[in-house]
């Protein structure tokens, strides 16, 4: 084995000469990545994340970081920012998840394909708050519950930082897999307001996109002697409609196989009776952005982040003969459950810096919230009904909130020592941090349940609660609260013009049990020659458990073995949970390696490669779920709970080549090459009946091993041409059942291999003074996943009614899209 692993990182190594070569041979052969910006130049770009010096540039950071612009964003046609990020960066997946409920519009984004909960986000340099909906489905980031990316309007951004590296000890919780730094636009100035409408629509016809979105700033107070005003305001907004799109097969049940096989002999109609693709959604986000000179040695600063975006989506068919779910009374046909998720993000921060004794200090407080609602309609609690002869079709089925406070004071300064040729860069600081999370009740109709009302075509209780997803009940409702402190230091120093190094640590201390926690951060670079560098970093961190972890409780419907099954979330110290095994959560904690060289020949050229290794002890992850047998809760028909179930590494690559070329009369061309090579494997779990194959897949095989991006840009005269081509790796299930399980003809189940994909993406772009003209076109040759064969029982919820792909897919399923933009700039 160990000659094994030192083969791979050789062959990885010498791939990246290679590829490098070839690179300084033939720049204008090469495609620009847009994650690198549209010069290469930007590797002079002074960056603020994963460091606290004043001077360090992308090409000098001792960590990995890719810099993304306004431009890179738009360049790709997305219209959301997790979407954009997934196409601009490998290291980073965005599956678009269908029929997960909640998880429609709230989904999660992974890094070198650890959990999305190992990812911290921040906006200006403060950590931004979470998403409340846990991911309880079984797709990518089960489990999870993050920031939503999507809540942050790409009008806003000025540009974003990702920094690919551990940096819990400069941090804290959840910076395990990197840190994405979101940095807001700023200053009013000629060129820097713009408002732009925008529309797209799916080949197919649906998917209609359109939006208006702008940024514009104005100074506060008045110039001084011909300056600048000593502040300024910036609003930014967007507006989006997006509808929804549908790839189920829309066909009779019956054309797909014999009908005694699934459901009974009886059939609905041959209607269309599914619809599984992207979401229906309005979405209203307005950014406000301040600074304002106090004095030369003080400044007010902050920001306002409002969100608020509507999802309409829906669940599984229930068939008309589904006893214990439909009432042929109400809906004879069978019904397709609705939901609505009205969802509502706040972020705030206000504070002031300056600069005192020889010390640069910040002081913030900072508040983050997200609130997520559950309305259900066309649906029926068979339950009620059958036990008082009435049921609503449509419920408030209840609410979950996540808050964050924050109050943090940071310091830094630069000592002159005599015995170091160059000044020491001190940071130090101190956080106050409070979460809060709080589930609020649904009507009481969305999750009556009357354990002796009895189906007697099955002989089983009716379900309980609203179809699609059940109805939180008051004993289940509540409000916790969680406080922490941290203090840390981090110091950074170029011991020579060859040599720099960098240390830092943190402490934290939680209230509610969870105890101490520690991380530290060793970094160093070597200037071997003007054009070629060493860096490396060795790290420990830790992710504290969520609130939502510790305290989510819900009751969905999922299909299980062919059938519809009430499944129940249980909090860990829930009895019937505890029976099961379940534990009070403790905290990840981890280790991070990593090894790159930065090699940068002339202003044309530049090349990173880096090698990493992530080990995560304690994972926090979603059991598995398990058959309930306890009578005295017969309102579940299954079960899952959190555990700290799994020992995970992630070891990769990350590979970045850059360059540009000049064409002379005929423009320039802006091109790199970017790769990801990432493989998860599973050390151990601390339960197999808990976090079973299926659960283990999910994680090593559920999101793509390697993932390449080619991107190009030639500028000519006023006209752009901007081109993508990604290749999404493989990716694969196993039988989410028992070998032994059979699937829908008698045959056993078995897995699938989802083929790799090549993506295509164009577009055109026209400058006429003020105004830019753009159209172009995402996934240009119309690919589509492989489909879910029917043999797959790991996918039989899809492909048995009609659903023909996986979740799984990392760029969706929808097909090719057309779209275009006119924007002002003044």
């Amino acid at each position: 084995m160990p000659c094994k692993r030192h083969a791979l990182w050789l062959s990885l190594v010498v791939a990246g000469l290679a590829v490098s070569s070839l690179h300084a041979q033939d720049t204008a052969s090469q495609s620009d990545s847009s994650q690198q910006g549209s010069n290469v130049k930007q590797l002079q770009q002074v960056i603020v994340t994963g460091t606290r010096t004043t001077d360090r540039t992308v090409a000098e950071s001792l960590s990995p970081i890719d810099v993304i612009s306004p431009g890179d964003l738009q360049a790709t046609g997305q219209t959301d920012l997790a979407s954009a990020l997934n196409v601009l960066l490998p290291s980073l997946d965005f599956p678009h998840t269908a029929i997960t409920d909640g998880n429609d519009g709230l989904r999660p984004a992974t890094l070198r394909g650890l959990s999305p909960d190992d990812v911290l986000v921040l906006v200006n340099g403060k950590r931004y708050h979470t998403s409340s909906l846990i991911n309880y489905n079984y797709a990518v980031g089960r489990g999870s519950a993050p920031v939503d990316f999507n809540s942050i309007p790409m009008s806003a951004i000025d540009h974003i930082e990702v920094l690919r590296d551990g940096a819990a000890a400069q941090y804290g919780s959840d910076a395990i897999a990197g840190v994405v730094n979101v940095i807001l636009k700023g200053a009013p100035g000629a060129g820097k307001s713009e408002i732009d409408t925008y529309g797209g629509i799916m080949d197919k016809g649906d998917g209609a996109n359109n939006g208006v979105e702008g940024s514009t700033a104005i100074p506060l107070g008045k110039a001084v002697n011909g300056g600048t005003a000593p502040g300024w305001l910036r609003l930014s907004f967007n507006y989006q409609s997006v509808m929804s799109t549908n790839r189920a097969a829309v066909t009779d049940p019956t054309v797909n196989y014999p009908p005694a096989v699934f459901y009974g002999t009886n059939f609905p109609p041959p209607t269309p009776y599914e619809r599984y693709g992207e979401p229906a959604q309005k979405i209203y986000q307005a950014v406000l952005n301040f600074q304002y000179d106090l004095s030369s040695a003080a400044q007010l600063y902050g920001y306002l982040d409002l969100s608020k975006r509507t999802t309409r989506s829906n669940g599984f068919w229930r068939f008309w003969n589904n006893y214990d779910n439909n009432v042929p009374a109400v809906y004879p046909d069978g019904f397709l459950p609705h939901f609505d998720n009205p969802t509502k993000d706040y972020q705030g921060v206000f504070g002031v810096r300056g600069r005192a004794l020889g010390w640069n200090w910040d002081l913030s407080a900072n508040y983050g919230e997200n609130n997520l609602q559950f309305n259900i309609d066309n649906s029926i609690n068979s339950n009620l009904y059958y036990s008082t002869g009435y049921s609503p079709t449509s419920f408030y089925a209840g609410s979950y909130t996540t808050r964050l406070f924050t109050l943090d004071f940071d310091a830094n300064r630069e000592f002159d020592l005599g015995f170091l040729k160059n000044p020491l860069s001190v940071a130090w600081g101190a956080e106050f941090k409070q979460d809060t999370y709080a589930i609020g009740s649904g009507d009481a109709a969305s999750w009556y349940f009357n354990p002796n009302t009895i189906d007697p075509n099955t002989g089983d209780v009716y379900t309980a609660g609203s179809q699609v997803w059940g109805g939180i009940k008051p004993s289940l409702a509540g409000t916790w609260k969680r406080d922490n402190g941290a203090v840390y230091i981090d110091l950074e120093n170029d011991v020579s013009d060859k040599l720099s190094v960098g240390a830092a640590g943190r402490f934290e201390d939680y209230d509610d049990g969870i105890g101490s926690v520690a991380a530290g951060k060793l970094s160093a670079r070597y200037q071997f020659t003007d054009t070629f560098a060493l860096r490396g970093t060795v790290s420990n961190g830790f992710r504290a458990p969520s609130l939502a972890q510790m305290n989510y409780s819900s009751t969905v419907t999922l299909v299980e073995n062919e059938q519809l099954v009430q499944v129940g979330t249980l909090r860990p110290n829930n009895p019937l949970a505890i029976s099961y095994g379940a534990k009070p959560l403790t905290p990840e904690q981890s280790t991070n390696i990593s090894v790159g060289g930065v090699w940068q020949p002339n202003n044309n050229i530049s090349s990173t490669v880096d090698l990493y290794q992530v080990r995560v002890n304690h994972q926090i992850v979603y059991s598995d779920q398990m058959n309930n047998t306890n009578p005295n809760y017969p309102q579940y028909g299954e079960i899952q709970f959190f555990l700290n179930g799994a020992n995970v590494t992630s070891r990769g690559a990350d590979v970045v080549f850059n360059g540009t070329e000049s064409l002379g009369n005929w423009g320039n061309l802006v091109g790199s090459v970017s790769a990801n090579y990432n493989r998860i494997s599973v050390n151990g779990v601390t339960n197999p009946d808990l976090f079973g194959p299926y659960s283990q897949a999910l994680l090593t095989d559920g999101t793509p091993r390697t993932k390449y991006v080619f991107s190009g840009d030639w500028n000519y005269h006023h006209f752009k041409l901007h081109a993508d081509v990604t290749r999404y790796g493989e990716v694969s299930e196993i039988s989410i059942d028992t070998p032994q399980s059979i699937n829908d003809f008698g045959a056993p189940s078995t897995g699938q291999v989802y083929a790799a994909r090549w993506i295509t993406d164009l577009t055109a772009s026209y400058n006429w003074r003020q105004w830019t003209f753009s159209a172009g076109v995402d996934n240009l040759f119309n690919q589509y996943p492989t489909k879910v064969l029917l043999a797959n029982i790991a996918g039989d919820e899809y492909a048995a009614v009609g659903l023909q792909y996986s979740s799984l897919s990392p760029f969706g399923f929808d097909g090719r899209y057309w779209f275009g933009k006119i924007a002002y700039n003044w």
